[in-house]
């Protein structure tokens, strides 16, 4: 067995090739695994960054007994394979029986419950991070919430995402889920579902328009604070700039709310799957372009007598997720984890290095207190 300590798995996706080069700048090897070795082979040899880095290629099949022996002996493994309400409980299991911390990339609110619950505390008890949503989703989120609560007095946050982009076949999948699955909100403390088909009209600075968002599952932010003492309230939205896709997905959401909601688990799955294979890009997607690809992440924080807003520029989904992934794998090969078990990448990494990283990988930019 080689001395490689990281693993991909689901490595020849959009969402991976952004790991791999991000991985590759800081001179991390790692093992690309997939189900189809001949596909991950031309994808890695077919991308620049890659020229050079050490890496391995393993196929693997999707069971939990064939991802332990890949990940037995390996320090950490950041899955990639989604939906993963649909795919991800076999690679959690998996990582756990062999030892290895768990990342994932989801931006499903119910993946994150769900493994919360039922891996938690096992993997706390053997000293393991098990971080979902190590992705700009929800991490960009949490950033801008810890840049509120720094003030004291803050126990309440109100997040909005405003994005540019094309989330890709694999995120699509998940979005249309996980859209029209029950979303959830921290309210004194408690998580409380918001309205089914929620949507809400947002003023964002620097826009003229107002643009329609969504709970768009949740986010993850109302999970990883619902235990956190500092937090009472905690709300997330999400608006993109091509607003088509807003004006798309609320009557599915209604629809699903309608016809789709008293059927079984299955029947959902298929509905949802159905609906995003038809609007899904095809083939390989080009890489975002960040002149065009600008985001902003705006948090309200209030607290009893206190208040503070800050807003924060930054540029694309997707290369910032796969620097967000290296850094917090860096982090753990290194043994710096701050903290094991359910966690978030915010609270494993640190929150000031953790968007220090991302300021110095030129994906977030301005900072500004609108309410200092």
């Amino acid at each position: 067995m080689s001395d490689i300590e990281v693993v991909l798995y689901g490595a020849s996706g959009y969402t991976g090739e952004h790991v791999m080069w991000k991985l590759a700048e800081l001179g991390i090897p790692f093992i690309a695994a997939g189900r189809n070795g001949a596909r991950l082979k031309a994808r890695l040899e077919a991308q620049p960054e890659l020229k050079g880095a050490r890496y391995e290629i393993a196929e693997v099949a999707h069971d939990e007994a064939a991802l332990t022996e890949l990940l037995r002996g390996r320090k950490v493994v950041h899955n990639l394979v989604g939906p993963f309400m649909q795919f991800g409980e076999p690679v959690v299991r998996a990582a756990l029986a062999a030892g290895c911390h768990y990342l994932d990339a989801t931006g499903e609110q119910d993946w994150k419950i769900l493994i919360r619950e039922k891996y938690g505390h096992a993997f706390e008890d053997k000293g393991l991070v098990l971080a979902p949503a190590t992705s700009s989703m929800w991490v960009s989120g949490l950033l801008a919430a810890e840049s509120v609560l720094e003030k004291p007095g803050i126990d309440s946050v109100d997040i909005l995402y405003t994005l540019h982009g094309v989330p890709s076949a694999a995120s699509t999948l998940s979005f249309m889920r996980m859209c029209c699955q029950p979303q959830y909100r921290l309210v004194n403390k408690r998580l409380e579902a918001w309205p089914a088909a929620a949507h809400f009209q947002v003023a964002v600075p620097g826009h003229h328009r107002i643009l329609t968002a969504l709970p768009w599952s949740g986010g993850g932010e109302s999970i990883f604070y619902e235990n956190d003492e500092r937090v009472l309230n905690c709300s997330t939205l999400v608006t993109f700039q091509n607003q088509a896709l807003m004006e798309m997905l609320v009557p599915k959401m209604q629809e699903f709310a309608a016809k789709y909601a008293p059927l079984s688990d299955a029947e959902q799955e298929a509905a949802t799957n159905a609906w995003a294979n038809e609007i899904a890009p095809q083939g390989d997607q080009p890489r975002e372009d960040y002149s065009q690809h600008r985001v902003l992440f705006t948090c309200h924080g209030r607290g009893t007598l206190v208040a503070r807003s800050t807003a924060t520029w930054g540029v694309t989904g997707y290369v910032m997720t796969g620097l967000i992934g290296a850094v917090t794998i860096d982090c753990l090969i290194k043994n710096r984890q701050r903290a094991i078990g359910f966690q978030s990448a915010v609270s494993v990494v640190g929150a000031k290095p953790m968007r220090a990283a991302l300021e110095d990988g030129g994906v977030l930019g301005q900072f500004t207190a609108l309410i200092p």
